[in-house]
């Protein structure tokens, strides 16, 4: 849905240049954004009844995510521009959408290019090992236990490098410049396997 959403947010719609021709639809664009529409309304109507029930059923209800608060707010009298439910679907929207995306898509293209230049991977590879050598060392002899550092450590992977002209770096059109074909990477364990069980 996200995917779509951006695609549809960044075409070119032949309707809103020639105006007297919206109606025909030509591109099927305001039928697709009209779907998708209807999607994203029953997705936000089941967050926001799972919260407003939880919101009724809990007697010293406790905001604990972005919907709860702004729940609370559409039920704040004094606020001098009112929140109504169309309001909080919309910041909702927003949230997600700039929460994922954008970050989904700067990290792909990232990828993409260390794949195209392996002596950037071993570079990046080596400084991760420098860095989070340095904090295994702080943390053994000065600090407490840091559970992130162990999940660092084991959660660090390797990527392989690919022939340049196998990985495509086409784009396609949209708000977020997302690649025309997804990538695909595989990650193999740069540790000792008995460093994976748990």
């Amino acid at each position: 849905m996200l995917d779509e959403l951006f695609l549809l947010n960044g075409v070119l719609n032949i309707g809103d240049w020639i105006p007297w021709i919206n109606f025909l639809d030509l591109q099927g664009y305001v039928k697709r954004m009209k779907a998708l529409c209807k999607k994203f309304d029953r997705f936000h109507d089941h967050v926001l009844g799972e919260h407003k029930a939880r919101k009724e059923k809990e007697k010293d209800f406790v905001a604990k995510d972005m919907v709860d608060v702004l729940l609370q707010l559409a039920d704040d009298p004094n606020l001098e521009v009112k929140l109504n439910s169309d309001g909080i679907k919309g910041f909702t929207q927003d949230l997600i959408a700039g929460g994922t995306d954008t970050s989904a898509t700067v990290v792909e293209w990232a990828m993409s290019e260390l794949m195209k230049q392996p002596h950037l991977i071993k570079k990046a590879t080596e400084e991760l090992d420098k860095v989070i050598g340095k904090e295994r060392w702080v943390e053994e002899r000065d600090i407490p236990h840091l559970p992130f550092i162990d999940a660092i450590m084991k959660e660090t992977m390797r990527l392989h490098p690919v022939a340049i002209e196998d990985l495509s770096m086409e784009e396609v059109y949209g708000l977020s410049t997302p690649r025309k074909v997804p990538l695909v990477a595989v990650m193999e364990p740069r540790l000792p396997v008995h460093f994976y069980q748990f």
